[in-house]
């Protein structure tokens, strides 16, 4: 991906959002090409996914092996999800975004949609049986990340067990999914006329006027944000022995894409292909971002905590810490639950503000910026990729094992 494509990206979100302002009754005319590049990008997700999560676990070759690197995978997973989630609970406690607003000239949106799907979240027994795919077909059709995972993850096993039987068809996923990134290339060409639309409806749809009552909650949302990529990451680079100039240098692009496009997926082949050249094995890119997906929203994960408590002090309620504590628990178990359901950072507040005793009117007020936080929440998604496979190859002591230290120059290419 050229570096200038990115700027092109970042153009059209502010081209968007500035045609939304002056003309908002014309947004209407071109939300279909936003929805278009929306229905494209989750057309990508799952051969995406699919074809290189199970080229990942075939290349692992060794079943024990692949055990381990799961369970290191999760290990990391939770290890920085915990750490954010209380990053952003601190951010929000200090600067109490919430207070003193006034709500009464915040539109409230339509909390339907959300609503229906809260159910997924907050029944830890529907929850469980969700991942598990009764047809997969169905999870692929509707684009259900946890069920495709847990199917990929056995199917990847039977095709360890089979050996050199299975050689033919994984050289057939090899090339599935070398076609599956020439697609997202296909795709990424009409990613500024898709982000100019989405940007265009968003800002004519709610109105700038909406984010200024909210300015200090996105202002909260972006420093939180900032202390993650600057400062938490700055501290995992130092623990895993890794420039983190390099790491900027080698993803910088590929965060504005991922912001301005709302998607991560946008930029998995590049991602991969740069951590592959930076010392990561395939075989490990292959099987942690896929993996990270649903499981490691590092961004969306902070902002979650900041929202919460600023419902809290939106309307006036005094939580304590235990019911603080409570939330960040409900945090850690919904936002496993959601990756395929859409507005699926609404749908985790919702579910949480609802069960911690919080009223739910907070989210309605607050849906009209999520495209608007979104954009720096996929940025830090696509950080947290990186930082999981470096950690997963240097606890498997792979890490550069097989690369001249000299490549490391060449990652940002």
């Amino acid at each position: 991906m050229k570096t200038k494509f990115a700027f092109y990206i970042l153009g059209a979100t502010v081209l968007g959002a500035a045609f939304g302002h002056f003309f908002p009754e014309l947004v209407k005319e071109i939300k279909i090409l936003g929805d278009a590049f929306i229905r494209m990008l989750k057309m990508i997700v799952i051969p995406v996914i699919v074809t290189t999560l199970l080229v990942g676990i075939a290349g692992i070759g060794d079943i024990k092996r692949m055990g381990r690197i799961g369970i290191k995978t999760v290990i990391w997973f939770e290890l920085i999800t915990t750490l954010i989630l209380f990053i952003g609970l601190a951010i929000a406690n200090i600067v109490k975004p919430g207070k003193g607003i006034d709500l009464t000239h915040i539109p409230q949106a339509d909390l339907t949609t959300v609503a229906s799907n809260t159910s997924t979240v907050l029944d830890g027994k529907t929850l469980l049986l969700h991942i598990i795919p009764t047809n997969i077909v169905d999870v692929m059709a509707k684009n259900d990340l946890l069920a495709v995972i847990f199917f990929c993850m056995l199917f990847g096993v039977a095709l360890v067990k089979l050996g050199n039987e299975a050689k033919p068809f994984v050289s057939m996923l090899e090339i599935a999914s070398k076609a599956s990134f020439q697609l997202v290339n296909m795709v990424m060409l009409t990613a500024p006329i898709g982000v100019f639309a989405l940007m265009a409806n968003t800002i004519g749809t709610y109105g700038i006027a909406l984010l200024v009552p909210l300015l200090k909650l996105i202002g909260t949302a972006y420093l939180g944000l900032a202390v993650v990529v600057f400062g938490l990451f700055s501290l995992v680079a130092l623990f895993l022995r890794v420039p983190i100039k390099e790491i900027y240098k080698m993803v910088w692009d590929l965060m504005i894409v991922g912001a301005s496009t709302g998607s991560t997926e946008t930029v998995v082949p590049q991602l991969m292909q740069r951590l592959e050249k930076y010392g990561v094995p395939k075989y490990i890119t292959s099987f942690v971002i896929p993996a990270g997906m649903p499981l490691n929203s590092d961004g969306t994960t902070l902002y979650l905590t900041i929202a919460g408590p600023f419902i809290a002090q939106a309307f006036g309620i005094d939580m304590s810490w235990q019911q603080q504590l409570m939330m960040v628990l409900f945090f850690i178990v919904t936002s496993k639950g959601v990756a395929a359901v859409p507005s699926s950072s609404m749908v985790i507040l919702l579910a949480t503000v609802t069960a911690v005793g919080l009223p739910p009117e907070g989210v309605a007020l607050i849906i009209g910026i999520d495209r608007v936080i979104d954009m720096a929440r996929t940025a830090v998604n696509v950080f947290g990729h990186v930082f999981s496979c470096i950690a997963v190859a240097k606890w498997e002591g792979v890490f550069r094992k097989d690369t001249e230290s000299g490549q490391s120059q060449s990652a940002s290419a």
